[in-house]
């Protein structure tokens, strides 16, 4: 039926309507209420006064100024009211409803409060101070300057003038609150702040003030000094010092001390500059006040919170001022090494200590030891942990010697008597463990429908890696069995927080360094089996976790195999757990043990009868609709590794029939479908056969199909990687139907739009030719024709173009569905790419030569044989034709030649090198190129012929005047040669080895050309030497030492050579290979000449983001930064002036050895952080803001790394603040660009790219009080242009 238009109109209207009548306040209801809040009875006061809040908060309508002041005043009589409850309210509703008054009254309001705070009745300041402060809270912005005026004043006449300590200390808790809202405001900046200081600090100096006034001075001073100018955080601070010199009594000294301690917190960095004397006489206040035997002065507690006060300083010291706290660090490391243990109380009786320490924890649990309240000395050991935990998070670069020092002292705290520092001596050895290591993201590796390289597990794939370990984790590695020797005693405390504790300290150990807890974890077998059987469910998600992880990184298997009988059954009944996170860990637990048991498919243990019993408990999860979804998810994950695990044991058979139906269910439930599909995908990697799959072939497989129309392309691309491991596994057992299912619903994503699902798509095509041959002319007809319209495509590379060429040499094997003749007209098709830029021709010819080659070496003999005389005769048929489509066919031909060749030697057919060697002399740059190629091509496949060929004619064209053309080509050919013979095998023998023979040969040739004038010349000679390091290193590297010692005249020889190396690291060569060149590739960075220094800084470069080099240059970090300084820097004399008749045009010469210097520093960054990370980075993002818009986008994302890592972010936070002039004048400089719409384009795209930049440092910023780099964002927000694409960075749409 259809339904009125009108009358669904008509009922929106209503439901407008009557939405806007809500939103509109009635001023009778209004008048009403305020009557109410004077009424006797108090109920009806309390809820007259929140009804009235709620009626002008929710309305849009403004109350006119005569009812806003009836408001104000009903409210602040309601904070004198008799009944505590409807103070209470007036204070709440009034900071609320006052926001949303005019300013007149708001002001108006402020100066009332302060006024009743200043002389008030007494017996309810404390609800105005309140009052006062929950409006600050409340008030926006925007009504910055006017609390400034009505409050400010107020509250500093009440700190210095009256003479009341209740007015003083309500009044310094106002201000206090109004500094951290409000006081970045000008008219703050403006007024008399050294006033203000003197008057908090003249409030610290009598001694019969209250404890609550001193605290609330200490922090108010601590607000004051974050947004002091720097010469008056200057003169505070001096003040400060000499209060604490010249300090009379131990509580004096104390409050200055702590007193300097907030406002170390408060101003971060900026304190640095006051460290010199900071710093030793804490330090010496420190040593005095623990070095003395108080344990018996009545007054140790003033020493004990006074050397608190002074750690809590040097925590803050350590993470904000490094830099500053350098020269004092050893000292520091002393102390804290001593006062981690300090307990003056206790004495140390030797062997006995344990014995002691259990004996006291027995007597206290009975009440029978006193608790040791006078005892205050765990303060300071609580705080030298905390100093510790400061410098193992902030000086990452120390790490070695404080692990030296301090590793096996904190594990002797493990016996630490006050149980909080106990849990605090726990956490902070748990950061040392987690600074251990580096810890990455699993690399995602993309399918290849076959394993990359044979793996040793029940998995046809690798388990990942335990995190890396950092070089100077070996101290902490040392001291692993004395750690959990002192952990297990732990465990066994009968206090819970100690197990829990030191049982949380096991686990984080387990997930860091799994390979190194392993061996000790028989030791403390017992104690994981008692917290699994734990109430406490935090103990026991922590043991489950716990071995998760080591099996997850198990050594031995043996190991796990004999504990399998005793947790087996644990992992089972937290699987009946109350709380679903410890029934998922659970699940995963069992999920990871199961690869311990069976870790090779042909060592099955016998203890993997444990696992039995899991498949009732998982069929039970998988059936359940009501439980949590995580442990929906862990229970998938636990089947797809168990089924891995065991789907081939006859003895299991039974159990995996009866989950798999469930199991089905999964994959088509919209919930819990890409989990199930991620166990289904476990399951095809297992390399034992899954008996009982065949059964739920044909539902899993047309689910797949379907999922495929998905919008989600990252689900679609799950769905496609799945469908390459099932069928690649089980593709001969699935039915007809559904692989064509399959194929029609795949084929429509086989473009070049998303090449990584054409990979996928092509992946399941060869799958399907491979393990189902009769399948192979439903294949052929509906893949092939969308293959080959992706191989026309400029856009195909990488691994879907391998798969392409593996898919089409699997189609050539069926002659009787796909002729060869139709692939190779298909292929020889160039006349769409006419209309094509010259690059993208190329790159089309390239990938069809790869087509036709992949297509006619998969061919019989004879096939083969008329192919290469087709191409041959398509080469000569071309001479002295210039037409673009016989230039395209000559080109094409001469690249299928090639890389035929590279399968098949070709150097038997019949003129087959004559005409290569002709067409090098041909008059067409592009069929001279390809010629060239293709010899190199061939030569691959005939080393033992073809490569005496190339090298006598390199030789007998370096004897020719005029052949410097001819020569390069030719070089050319033997670069082909070398790189790829490098890299690949032929037959039994690699490559390189039917290549070493001949480098005798060749090193003197590529020796005599690394001094041609063309650079052309020269990189194919650095990139032929590069590869060569792999072949024969000892002669390469006897000729390099000779190219890189040429006298100052020979500097392309210098070049050539340097940049050699930068081939050898992209080619993955070992460290010890280029190991040698280190130091000429050091001083080369120092060269008089600029292209030998900018070759230098390349290769260093490719060094350090090398996955085997890196290493060599870790300890040379400095004198690359030093070298880089140097290089960065714009030099006028490398600026030349071009007449170019109108107008004159500058060119900078230095430019890109500037832009390389920055790069490198990139690399340097991301390869050696710790050394790295420091404001140097700072310095040259400075100078680097100043230069060209492309160092500029590469200054930024320098930037964006820097502040990507945490440990550095304590080093630069005080130069942030120098950022603000060079990104102010550089967005300034393009939002005028914008507002006069020239270079619109690259304008925006300078201006997002600042604001991303931005948006990583303002942060930092606003948690360490940068009040210049606030203000200056302020500021340049209200530039419309930048406030555009500033929002877009900040929602995260933006476009670049």
């Amino acid at each position: 039926r259809t339904i009125d238009s009108e009358w669904i109109l008509d009922i929106l209207g209503e439901v407008v309507q009557k939405h806007q009548s809500q939103m509109t306040m009635n001023l009778s209801s209004v008048s009403q209420l305020l009557e109410d809040m004077e009424n006797w009875d108090k109920d009806k006061r309390f809820m007259a006064a929140s009804d009235l809040t709620q009626e002008v908060t929710m309305s849009n309508q403004v109350l006119d100024v005569h009812l806003q002041k009836r408001v104000c005043q009903a409210f602040v009589k309601q904070l004198e009211d008799q009944s505590i409850d409807v103070q209470g309210n007036a204070v709440k509703c009034l900071a609320k409803i006052v926001c949303k008054f005019q300013e007149q009254q708001i002001g108006e309001v402020l100066a009332k409060l302060c006024q009743q705070v200043l002389d008030g009745k007494a017996e309810v300041r404390d609800i105005y101070a309140t009052c006062l402060k929950g409006l600050l809270t409340e008030l926006p912005a925007t009504c910055s300057a006017l609390a400034c005026q009505n409050v400010l004043p107020k509250m500093l006449h009440g700190i210095t003038s009256i003479p009341s300590l209740e007015v003083k200390e309500e009044c310094t808790d106002v201000f206090h609150d109004f500094l951290k809202r409000f006081g970045d405001n000008r008219i703050m900046q403006w007024s008399d702040q050294d006033n203000m200081a003197t008057s908090l600090l003249n409030l610290l100096k009598p001694k019969q003030h209250k404890t609550s006034l001193r605290k609330k001075v200490i922090a108010c001073i601590g607000a004051l000094s974050a947004v002091l100018a720097d010469r008056q955080l200057d003169t505070l601070m001096r003040t400060l010092l000499g209060d604490v010199r010249s300090a009379g009594s131990k509580s004096d000294k104390q409050k200055y001390i702590q007193c300097i301690s907030t406002v170390s917190r408060n101003v971060g960095f900026r304190i640095g500059q006051h460290l010199k004397e900071i710093a030793p006489l804490f330090l010496q206040i420190v040593n005095q006040a623990t070095q003395e035997d108080v344990s018996m002065d009545g007054d140790n507690e003033k020493d004990h919170e006074v050397v608190e006060n002074c750690l809590n300083a040097f925590e803050c010291f350590v993470l904000r001022s490094s830099k500053e706290m350098a020269p004092h660090l050893d000292e520091l490391c002393g102390v804290v090494l001593t006062l981690i243990s300090y307990d003056p109380n206790f004495y140390d009786s030797g062997d006995a200590q344990d014995a002691v320490m259990e004996e006291f924890e027995e007597f206290d649990e009975d009440g029978l030891v006193d608790s040791d309240d006078d005892d205050n000395s765990w303060k300071v050991r609580r705080a030298a942990l905390k100093v510790l935990e400061a410098m193992v998070k902030g000086l990452p670069d120390r790490l070695d010697e404080i692990y030296a020092k301090f590793a096996q002292p904190l594990i002797n705290r493990f016996n630490e008597r006050e149980e909080s520092v106990k849990l605090d001596v726990f956490t902070t050895f748990g950061e040392m463990a987690q600074a251990a290591v580096i810890k990455t993201q699993p690399f995602l590796v993309a399918s290849t429908g076959a394993p990359s390289a044979p793996s040793s597990s029940v998995l046809e794939v690798e388990r990942p890696a335990p995190p890396k370990e950092r070089p100077n984790a070996h101290h902490l590695i040392a001291v692993m069995p004395s750690c959990i020797s002192q952990l297990n005693k732990q465990m066994r405390s009968k206090a819970a927080k100690t197990r829990q504790g030191a049982l949380a300290l096991l686990r984080i150990l387990s997930e860091c360094i799994p390979q190194h807890v392993e061996p000790n974890i028989p030791q403390v077998k017992d104690e994981l089996i008692r917290a699994m059987k734990e109430s406490n469910s935090s103990m026991r998600l922590d043991s489950l976790v716990l071995m998760r992880h080591l099996a997850e990184n198990f050594v031995q298997a043996t190991m796990y195999q004999q504990l399998a009988t005793e947790l087996c059954p644990l992992f089972l009944s937290c699987c009946s757990d109350t709380y679903y996170k410890s029934i998922a860990q659970a699940l995963r637990a069992i999920g990871a043990y199961v690869y311990t048991l069976r870790p090779t498919p042909e060592q099955t243990s016998t203890e993997l009868k444990e696992m039995i019993p899991v498949f009732e408990v998982l069929k039970a999860k998988l059936l359940a609709t009501d439980i949590d979804q995580e442990v929906k998810e862990s229970a998938l994950e636990c089947l797809g590794n168990l089924v891995a695990c065991t789907g081939d044991l006859p003895d299991f058979q039974p159990m995996i029939q009866d989950c798999l139906p469930s199991f089905v269910e999964r994959i088509k439930n919209e919930v819990t479908r890409s989990t199930a599909i991620k166990a289904l995908r476990t399951i095809c990697m297992s390399k034992v056969q899954i008996i009982a799959i065949s059964s739920i072939l044909p539902a899993v497989g047309s689910s797949l199909s379907q999922y495929l129309s998905q919008n989600s392309r990252a689900f679609r691309q799950q769905c496609l990687d799945a469908l390459v491991h099932l069928i690649r596994k089980y593709g001969s057992s699935i039915p007809t139907d559904t692989t064509m299912q399959i194929l029609g619903d795949m084929v429509a994503f086989i473009t070049d739009t998303d090449l990584y699902i054409t990979d996928l798509c092509v992946q399941i095509a060869v799958q399907v030719l491979i393990t189902s041959p009769r399948m192979a002319a439903s294949v052929i007809e509906r893949c092939v024709p969308a293959v080959l319209s992706v191989c026309r495509s400029p856009l195909l590379q990488g691994s879907a173009l391998d798969s392409i060429l593996n898919f089409l040499s699997r189609v050539a094997q069926h002659r009787e569905h796909c002729p060869f003749e139709k692939l190779r007209q298909e292929l020889s098709n160039t006349s769409v790419i006419t209309s094509a830029q010259a690059q993208a021709q190329r790159h089309v010819i390239g990938t069809l030569a790869k087509g036709l080659a992949a297509v006619t070496s998969s061919s019989a003999p004879d096939v083969q044989k008329a192919a290469v005389q087709h191409f041959l005769e398509s080469v000569r048929k071309t001479a002295g034709n210039s037409s673009p489509e016989v230039i395209h066919q000559c080109e094409l031909s001469l690249l299928a030649l090639g890389e035929t060749g590279k399968y098949t030697d070709l150097s038997g057919v019949p003129g087959f090198c004559d005409v290569l060697l002709q067409q090098l002399e041909s008059q067409q740059d592009e069929i001279r190129l390809a010629a060239a190629l293709a010899l190199g091509y061939a030569t691959v496949g005939a080393m033992g012929t073809l490569l005496k060929v190339v090298i006598d004619n390199v030789q007998q064209a370096g004897t020719e005047a005029p052949g410097q053309k001819k020569q390069y080509l030719l070089l050319t050919s033997l670069r082909e040669v070398i790189a790829i013979g490098v890299a690949e095998r032929h037959g039994s023998r690699s490559l390189a080895e039917h290549l070493k023979p001949h480098v005798g040969r060749v090193l003197p040739i590529l020796q005599q050309y690394a001094d041609s004038q063309e650079e052309s010349m020269r990189n194919v000679v650095s990139e032929s030497l590069g590869h060569l390091l792999a072949v024969d290193q000892e002669a390469v590297l006897q000729a390099l030492t000779a190219l890189l010692s040429k006298e100052r005249e020979s500097w392309r020889m210098r070049a050539a050579a340097v940049a050699s190396v930068r081939f050898a690291a992209a080619k993955h060569c070992q460290a010890s290979t280029v190991l040698p060149l280190k130091e000429a590739l050091l001083q080369c960075l120092g060269d008089e000449e600029l292209q030998v220094r900018k070759a230098a800084l390349h290769s260093v470069n490719v060094v350090c983001v090398s996955p085997t080099c890196s290493e060599i240059l870790q300890d040379s970090t400095d004198l690359i930064l030093e070298r880089i300084k140097d290089d960065s820097k714009q030099r006028p004399e490398l600026i030349r002036e071009v007449d170019l008749g109108p107008f004159k045009h500058k060119v900078d010469d230095g430019l890109p050895l500037r832009k390389f210097a920055y790069t490198v520093c990139c690399s340097l960054l991301a390869a050696y952080p710790e050394q790295v990370a420091s404001p140097t980075i700072i310095d040259l993002v400075l100078q680097g803001m100043g230069d060209n818009e492309d160092i500029q986008v590469i200054c930024c994302q320098l930037l964006q790394d820097l502040c990507s890592w945490n440990f550095a972010l304590f080093r630069i936070m005080g130069r942030v603040g120098d950022l603000v002039e060079p990104f102010d004048r550089c967005i300034v400089r393009w939002s005028k660009q914008v507002q006069a719409k020239q270079q619109v384009g690259r304008a925006m795209d300078m201006l997002r790219l600042y604001a991303r930049t931005l948006k990583v440092v303002e942060p930092i910023a606003e948690a360490n009080q940068h009040k210049v780099f606030v203000d200056f964002m302020g500021r340049i927000l209200k530039d419309p242009a930048f406030a555009q694409v500033y929002e877009q960075a900040t929602a995260g749409k933006d476009s670049l």
